[in-house]
């Protein structure tokens, strides 16, 4: 990794040359980073000369607004509009493209007391539960009106104090009021950004019609690199806090990786379209789309208002993962017979405006990584997932500041999806052959005999998403260690994974 405008200052840390922010990469030597990620962090880092240049056009619309510091983390890639692995940290002002349409896309992961091995007999009946829950109609997640407006509105809490209304049917026989209340103190925030009123979804709240209406939105995997996955915990790597977060080798664990879904495309559209029409004519717009929302002055309204409607699809994100959970424990125990404890591990968004007064800490593609507190002092959990063919990592963070308390959700992308997509055939076979995939259609079902269209195009996806997509994931996860970011717990191994 040598790049002209990058300066290592250690081993694990590099400067980026900017003539006004402050950006640093926190990444070993081992971890590769593109030329095209640096292109696009440079595009988007445009929106410091823009807001330069309103300072000096027009000083009412924005006021004191700056970006005071850019945190690139070992995962950093080219995405889609600005590099995945990019924290943002801003005053008084608010960047939607930032985060853009995959609002509160986050990680949720369970721990059990079932040994891995116990799913040995069972993987054909294990997939098959899983496409029928998943993708064939079978989810059973009915959602009052009332239950609806909760989730939008508090999240986690919120669902937690509508249970009662269809405590009795479908997933809600499976959801434990006790213990979900208990794993609040779990989720990041509790599962809640606390919102004040709704994002135009009155319509989706009514449309429920009857207490036991069928929710279309939650129980969603999502598209791209979404997934549920079932892993087997390979390796204990700080047994002190394994055992207070539930863990043990040769357990199954269960990984969920999604967000908001059509909530949160909804949202993010709508702001992206209103900063570009609020921001001034008479000032150079900045590059790559990235105009800002006003957190004070005469429009601080307009900031204000995108809290709320990234509120409402963040909380719906909380949610979607927890239900997404609740179905894959279904799926084994209908499958193997087992009974399963499980306990949530932690659930933590990675694509999120976190406000603290003026402070806009716009985190995409990256994970909180705050350091001990209370109430157990072992660091804010930290799930970062490697490929569908490679390990996953648990850590706790150390809350080092000078990453802004941050950490990478992933390993980040080696190529493109359309670059996966068209590699050989042997390739591709080589990558995938020994995994347990479960896709919206069995591609060895009788019915797809001799439709090369519909393989294809499922077939595609997959490639997009294979282990070859990806880089490895161990200097990545030496770099998040070594950086004093936050320190390994566990090692998981995945056995079956779930892909949209």
């Amino acid at each position: 990794m040598k790049f002209s405008f990058l300066k290592r200052e250690t081993p694990f840390v590099s400067r980026v040359q900017h003539p006004s922010i402050d950006i640093r990469l926190f990444a070993n030597e081992n971890v590769v980073v593109e030329a095209d990620a640096f292109e696009q962090l440079f595009e988007f880092a445009d929106i410091a000369r823009a807001i330069d240049d309103l300072h000096r056009v027009q000083p009412e619309f924005l006021g004191d607004a700056r970006i005071e510091r850019i945190v690139l983390t070992p995962d950093f890639h080219r995405g889609s509009g600005i590099p995945v692995g990019t924290v943002i940290q801003a005053h008084n002002v608010v960047l939607p493209q930032a985060t853009g349409n995959d609002i509160c896309c986050g990680m949720r992961l369970l721990a059990t007391d079932l040994p891995a091995t116990l799913l040995e007999p069972h993987w054909a009946e294990i997939q098959k539960r899983l496409r029928a829950i998943f993708f064939e109609g079978k989810r059973d997640i009915p959602m009052s009106p009332r239950q609806r407006e909760a989730v939008l509105r508090d999240g986690l809490p919120g669902l937690v104090a509508t249970a009662e209304d269809n405590a009795t049917r479908g997933i809600w026989n499976r959801f434990d009021v006790r213990s979900q209340r208990d794993d609040l103190a779990r989720s990041h925030g509790q599962g809640q950004i606390q919102t004040t009123r709704l994002f135009g979804f009155e319509n989706f709240i009514r449309s429920s019609g009857n207490v036991d209406g069928r929710d279309p939105q939650i129980g969603c995997v999502g598209g791209g690199n979404h997934f549920v996955e079932l892993q087997r915990v390979d390796a204990i790597l700080d047994g002190q806090t394994a055992r207070k977060w539930g863990l043990s080798q040769g357990t199954v664990a269960l990984m969920i990786h999604s967000g908001s879904v059509g909530i949160g495309h909804a949202v993010g559209g709508y702001f992206m379209d209103r900063a570009r029409e609020l921001f001034p004519k008479t000032v150079r717009a900045p590059k790559a789309g990235f105009y800002p929302l006003p957190m004070q002055g005469p429009l601080a309204n307009e900031g204000a208002f995108y809290f709320e409607g990234m509120g409402n699809a963040a909380n719906f994100g909380f949610a979607n993962r927890l239900f997404l959970g609740l179905m894959a424990l279904r799926a084994i125990e209908e499958a193997t017979g087992h009974h399963i404890t499980s306990q949530l591990v932690y659930d933590a968004p990675h694509n999120l405006v976190f406000r603290d007064g003026e402070t806009c800490l716009h985190r995409k593609g990256a994970t909180p990584a705050g350091g001990p507190q209370a109430p157990d002092y072992l660091g804010q959990p930290v799930i970062i997932p490697g490929s569908m063919g490679s390990a996953s990592y648990l850590l706790a963070g150390a809350g080092q500041e000078d990453a802004l308390e941050s950490a990478c959700h992933g390993a980040g992308r080696s190529l493109s999806r359309s670059a996966a997509s068209h590699v050989s055939e042997e390739v591709f076979r080589k990558s995938t052959e020994k995994l347990r995939v479960v896709t919206p259609m069995d591609l060895n079902a009788p019915m797809l005999r001799g439709r090369r269209d519909i393989l294809d195009r499922l077939t595609k996806r997959i490639m997009e998403e294979a282990p070859y997509a990806y880089k490895p994931i161990d200097p990545v996860i030496d770099s998040v260690n070594e950086a004093g970011i936050a320190r390994s717990v566990a090692r998981l191994i995945p056995l079956c994974t779930v892909k949209g």
